[in-house]
């Protein structure tokens, strides 16, 4: 077995793997949860749709807030 064919393997094994482990997970989700997460998915798509600037500007502020938290705990 040469290596591709190994990294192959490896990852159908994994893919399988994180199948089970979706199934299992999605079951104990109850479903009002899910039409929640669903709603609360589909509202931030169609607001990203509608305002692409704002939802870039946000998500910069966001990266710089994150920054700076990191930063700030390697300063103490």
């Amino acid at each position: 077995m040469d290596r591709s064919e190994l990294i192959a393997e490896i990852k159908k094994q994994l893919q399988e793997e994180l199948q089970h482990y979706k199934k299992s997970l999605e079951e104990k989700i109850p479903d009002e949860q899910k039409k929640q997460a669903k709603e609360a998915k589909d509202v931030a798509t169609t607001f990203v749709k509608e305002n692409p600037w704002a939802s870039v500007g946000m998500a910069v502020l966001a990266g710089f807030v994150i920054a700076r938290m990191i930063y700030r705990r390697r300063d103490d």
